[in-house]
């Protein structure tokens, strides 16, 4: 195989590899669905936070105001709902 071929193969190898890694540039939003295990406000952002799954995410004041701690949320297509209330059978 010429040094040629090679580079070339390599530079697809990377692409790919690459392409697995950085985000969609289509546009589309991630869908989140977990229990809400805080919820705090952050006021060097102005914003208001919960925490699913370990990982904080900034949510609407109303959203802020109506969801409580034990909550199942679902945030899709730029939405936050409440799909369970806590203690709720």
């Amino acid at each position: 195989m010429g040094a040629l071929s090679k580079l070339f193969l390599m530079v697809v190898v990377g692409s790919l590899a690459l392409a697995q890694i950085a985000p969609s540039c289509g546009g589309e939003e991630q869908t989140i669905v977990g229990w809400v295990q805080r919820k705090f406000p952050f006021p060097a952002k102005n914003a208001y936070m919960i925490q699913i799954n370990n990982v904080e995410y900034e949510v609407p004041d109303d959203f802020y105001l109506e969801v409580k701690v034990g909550d199942l949320v679902k945030y899709e297509k730029g939405i936050w709902t409440i799909v369970k209330k806590a203690g709720t059978g």
